[in-house]
């Protein structure tokens, strides 16, 4: 007999279980029923249980002194029985049920739940691998997250960041816009494929959801189970395309000379640009769908490397300096546009205003008395949401200062992002951000992230505190659930191989030597630095600066990750394969790096030929091409697709080399800058 404690996430918050449990060949739903979407997908996983003859009662009525998406679940021998107040509740009691259902019997239980904090989201940012998300691989996440109780969507539609593939602004539209159709963000694909033995390439390639439009699709499915999505197009920050395309809107110098970055926020043709957007969006794919809340972002609203095809090692000011403007600081050029903008959306009809935190709060300081005070006076304290994020450890977390609640806010902490690099676990940056949105009263949780399955653990442990912030302080409780949610055959070798790979994927990034090692961060434009950057030489700069360090972290990972390795081996799910590909994406490297080092030190010493060189390369290589093809058949195709082209640079690293000792009589072995070995091949794909 399952003990429901043991293994359900997120965990109720009442459980009294009794003993025994009560076979169900099928089930017949009886009592309240409805046409709603979310009362169809309610009993739609309930007869996933098969049709039969045993009763699922479901009633709605008040339970749970009236919380929010709260039920009570009562399963016995005859019957179980849903009572909820609202249609979220049911949902999520029907949820809980069907979680229970195991090998076809139900425990007998009585269960009160409900969630502490209304707001239990995920922000999934407009970056690589979701562009090319299709409607299916949404609706399937979307599946994923309801099942863990997540509510809320913040769906990235716009976002810019500086250059790094093929020479290209990374910049990411996902809508179609009928006012502006000009904007469009293309890109390209460029990855070796072990399957198919071949490179793929594709060029100028648009979003699918782009192409296709789904988007309001992908809200009305996420609205069947009771998830509300937002839709976030950021305005200031991460902002490069709209005043590149139209330097007239952009930011002037003190000559009044365009600079194509940021804004004017003087000149009223900035407004009739975005007004216009925010109009399409609203009108197309919110208003149909009964939505009234967006994000405007605003972070990070500052001069990067990178950002300026015709000048990367140029930093160029978001904020005007033109005759209008430069009487105002950057603070109240800021204020200027959030005030205008939040004005017009809540007078479309939006209720709620997310904005980033770290503009106002860290660099202008100014999350006071004072700026609650103006936004009353400009009627938008009631919708402004500050979106509070922070993604260190909790030592560390808003840069150790003490933020304040004197806003309605969410706090957004770090499920995981990059998911074309080695993952890494965050927890400990959820579990700071669960403990401060209980102590200041906030509306929520939402996480900065990107969708991939690598990330479950942390997708599940957020979905968890956002549910039951009482079970925040036994982490280990949490650790032993979710090896039982997951690995139910085998709990006692799931848990020991998790709590290998909690190590091994640590967020500490001189514990986590891996992470600085990948080829993405290389990717970034750095001052008095060569671009394309020196890849990867400039990795192995950093392991022969700490050599043994380095080495005995390779050996401590290889050994660690080979273990966890083995268990996921030997368990048939998706989900051992999932955590089967992050142990050997860190194994992989780790013996890459590793033995490429001991080749170095071997030949330039003279201790093996060249012979010997290529046949130790030719094992390198396999192995790569090994763990590829791994990813191939476990990664979302969408996302595989910068991943895979990362893992395609190192690949063409011992392809070259290969070619290179076959050929080169005089052949020399420099690891730390092996220009010299490169193909056009490789150089195309840098």
């Amino acid at each position: 007999m399952i003990n429901i404690k043991d293994f359900l996430i997120p965990c109720p918050q009442k459980v009294e279980q009794n003993e025994g449990e009560v076979k169900v060949n099928g089930i017949k739903v009886t009592g309240f029923s409805c046409e709603c979407e979310l009362y169809k997908t309610a009993t739609e996983y309930l007869f996933t249980m098969g049709e039969g003859d045993y009763t699922v009662e479901i009633n709605k009525t008040e339970v749970v002194e009236g919380k929010k998406e709260g039920y009570t679940l009562d399963i016995t021998e005859e019957k179980a029985v849903i009572c909820a107040n609202d249609g979220a509740g049911i949902f999520y009691a029907a949820i809980t049920l069907t979680e229970l259902f195991r090998d076809n019997t139900l425990p007998l239980a009585h269960i009160e739940d409900w969630p502490d904090f209304y707001d239990r989201g995920l922000l999934l940012e407009n970056r690589y691998g979701s562009d090319f998300m299709t409607l299916d691989d949404y609706k399937k996440a979307i599946d994923y997250l309801a099942k863990m109780k997540y509510n809320q969507l913040t769906v990235g539609i716009y976002g810019c960041w500086c250059v790094q593939y093929d020479m290209r602004l990374s910049e990411f539209l996902y809508v179609p816009l009928k006012c502006h159709p000009e904007l469009k963000t293309p890109r390209d694909i460029r990855y070796y494929s072990p399957k198919k033995g071949e490179f793929i390439e594709r060029e100028d390639v648009l979003p699918t959801i782009f192409t296709e439009d789904y988007l309001g699709e992908l809200i009305a499915y996420a609205k069947s189970r009771n998830i509300t999505v937002k839709p976030l197009f950021n305005s200031f920050g991460h902002n490069t395309l709209i005043p590149r395309l139209h330097p007239e809107l952009s930011a002037k110098d003190e000559e009044g000379n365009p600079t194509k970055h940021g804004f004017c926020v003087s000149d009223e043709r900035v407004f009739d640009y975005m007004f216009a957007i925010y109009d399409e969006i609203i009108e197309k794919y919110m208003k149909p769908y009964g939505l009234d809340a967006i994000e405007i972002g605003l972070d990070e609203v500052y001069a990067w490397f990178g950002e300026d095809l015709d000048d990367i090692y140029g930093k160029f000011e978001p904020y005007c300096r033109c005759e209008k403007c430069r009487s105002m600081d950057k603070k109240e050029l800021m204020l200027a546009f959030i005030i205008r903008v939040c004005k017009y959306l809540k007078a479309k009809g939006m209720k709620h205003i997310y904005i980033y935190h770290d503009m106002l709060f860290e660099i202008f300081d100014i999350v006071n008395d004072e700026l609650v005070e103006l936004f009353k006076k400009e009627d938008i304290y009631d919708v402004v949401v500050l979106d509070w994020w922070s993604y260190t450890k909790e030592e560390d977390v808003f840069q150790k200062r003490e933020i304040n609640n004197l806003f309605r806010s969410i706090a957004k902490p770090f499920t995981g992002y990059y998911h074309w690099v080695v993952p890494m676990e965050y927890n400990n940056n959820i579990y700071a951000h669960a403990k401060l949105i209980k102590k200041f009263g906030f509306e929520g949780i939402e996480s900065y992230s990107s969708f991939e399955y690598c990330f479950d653990r942390p997708f599940m442990y957020q979905a968890e505190l956002g549910w039951n912030i009482d079970t925040a302080e036994d982490y280990e409780s949490f650790l032993s659930r979710y090896a039982a949610n997951r690995f139910p055959c085998d709990t006692k070798g799931a848990k020991k191989a998790l709590d290998i790979m909690a190590k091994v994927m640590e967020n500490d990034r001189v514990a986590n030597r891996m992470n600085t090692l990948e080829y993405y961060w290389f990717t970034y434009v750095v001052e008095n630095e060569e671009y394309p950057r020196n890849f990867p030489g400039g990795a192995y700069k950093k392991i022969f600066d700490a050599k043994d360090e380095y080495m005995t972290y390779f050996d401590q990972t290889m050994a660690s990750s080979k273990a966890a390795m083995d268990f996921f081996a030997s368990y048939d799910s998706e989900m051992a394969r999932v955590w089967y590909a992050v142990a050997q994406h860190y194994y992989t490297y780790s013996y890459a790096y590793a033995n490429m080092v001991k080749l170095s030190d071997d030949y330039n010493s003279g201790a093996v030929s060249k012979k010997e060189v290529v046949a130790r390369l030719e094992e390198i290589l396999l192995l790569h091409e090994d763990f590829m093809a791994t990813v191939e058949n476990t990664r979302i195709e969408a996302n595989s697709y910068v991943y895979m082209r990362n893992h395609s640079i190192n690949r063409q690293v011992y392809v070259d080399l290969i070619e290179y000792f076959r050929n080169t009589e005089d052949a020399k072995l420099d690891l730390t800058d092996l220009r010299y070995a490169a193909s056009e091949r490789f150089n195309k794909l840098r």
